[in-house]
């Protein structure tokens, strides 16, 4: 993730902040490469960092040197990593798809991994608490997690964290995972059947539309008004997509013929419901989990930003709200899972080859992963930051996807530019403008 500061502060070094808080620290700087060495034999491996970045920055000319954005290596790296975990799981979904032609099939295996893979991790976590491994290096990584995310009784007792906390859910928490649990079931469902029809590419650059319908809803349901920059960053938005969709339809496949308009029209409207699904679950999230108090319960990268920071007053924790909505989307995809498999004469477990089975596992694990990596970095940036990355990883996925269809052509690249704009203007813009 990449930061940019003011000119007015303009930095002539840039291995400050290898050492801590800035403001603690000697100012005697006499340009980039003129100060001390910063690494000596023994020291910090972080200066090795700093004393690359010094040397890279010393390739541009000096006037040029302090207009350049400070880059934050550990952010960075996991913004990285989180686009490569994030692209894995949605194209795997279509590999997946293309040889286990059973989109609820593969919902209800999805939710049913990602609940076994939150009690694993948690159970890890909570074994990590015993005195005598808490302060091995796993458990300090665990910590790092900003609060709200784990739960605040683990103590190293299995019985007591696990069977006598953890898998008992309370009223609370179940009246609230319900209505999310729906929410996960229809998208996820509606996810996989519109990636069976029609490529990656198209069904996240639909997905990328989700701002247009939540200025809809404030502006039409609660009276929100927003100023003419609102509507402006929407039309490069709409527009993008449009011709991504349009240059999509008329492309050609690996092998020469067309896309398939049979599939087009019904892949377009999957895409859209598991769009308006998933906005209309952010908007529930946000009026039942959340309200306003002094402090947020994930902490941003600056301390002065969290104040008057939404924060749940039910206090659940995200592992546990990610595990019972897997839960309840295991539960709700059951029946029409149970119906289609008692309605064919062959069972979809007889689709499910170990080339398969693996493939499943392993868009499991990294659609897990890059929910992990999300609450990391929520804690690490502040929201405007993180909303920018969010939308640089929607960009990646359809890049990736893009090149892995070997569809990518001049038309779809206007398309993407111009999505990638009305984003990232409705971000800066748009989304933060609205008239009291």
């Amino acid at each position: 993730m990449i930061t940019t500061q003011s000119t007015t502060h303009r930095r002539l070094s840039v291995h400050n902040n290898a050492y801590g808080n800035e403001s603690t620290q000697p100012r005697k700087q006499h340009g980039l490469l003129g100060g001390p060495k910063i690494f000596v034999r023994g020291q910090n491996p972080l200066s090795r960092i700093a004393l690359f970045k010094q040397k890279f920055v010393g390739l541009f000319p000096r006037d040029l040197q302090g207009y350049l954005p400070e880059v934050d290596i550990k952010v960075t790296t996991i913004c990285l990593i989180w686009y490569v975990t994030s692209s894995i799981s949605s194209n795997l979904s279509k590999a997946i798809l293309k040889e286990f032609t059973h989109p609820v099939a593969l919902t209800e295996l999805q939710f049913l991994m990602s609940a076994l893979l939150c009690v694993g991790f948690i159970t890890l976590v909570d074994y990590l608490q015993r005195p005598g491994l808490r302060r091995s290096g796993l458990a300090r990584a665990c910590s790092n997690f900003p609060e709200g995310i784990l739960p605040s009784y683990l103590d190293g007792s299995f019985k007591n964290s696990i069977l006598g906390r953890f898998l008992v859910p309370c009223k609370i928490v179940l009246m609230t995972t319900f209505p999310m649990g729906i929410y996960q079931f229809v998208g996820h469902i509606s996810t996989h059947k519109a990636t069976s029809l029609i490529p990656v590419s198209l069904v996240h650059s639909v997905k990328a539309l989700s701002p247009i319908i939540t200025v809809a809803y404030y502006r039409l349901f609660q009276g929100r008004q927003y100023n003419s920059m609102t509507y402006y960053t929407l039309v490069p938005l709409i527009m993008g997509v449009m011709v991504t969709c349009w240059a999509t339809h008329g492309s050609k496949t690996p092998n020469g013929s067309s896309s398939k308009n049979v599939q087009m029209g019904p892949g377009l409207i999957f895409a859209s419901l598991s769009m308006l699904t998933f906005v209309s679950q952010n908007i529930f999230a946000k009026g039942v989990l959340t309200v306003k108090r002094n402090r947020g319960i994930l902490p941003s990268s600056s301390p002065t930003l969290s104040k008057g920071k939404e924060l749940s007053p039910l206090q659940i924790d995200k592992i546990t709200i990610l595990f019972y909505c897997s839960c309840m989307g295991f539960l709700l995809t059951l029946p029409p899972f149970l119906s289609n498999e008692f309605s064919q004469h062959q069972s979809v477990f007889q689709d499910l080859s170990g080339k398969v089975g693996s493939l499943i596992l392993l868009h499991g694990v990294t659609h897990f992963l890059q929910a992990l990596l999300a609450f990391q970095l929520i804690g690490m940036l502040s929201s405007v930051n993180y909303s920018v990355a969010n939308i640089m990883k929607r960009i990646v996925v359809i890049l990736v996807a893009l090149i892995w269809e070997s569809k990518l052509n001049f038309v779809q690249l206007i398309g993407l530019s111009m999505t990638l704009g009305g984003l990232y203007g409705y971000d800066k813009w748009g989304s933060r403008s609205p008239v009291n």
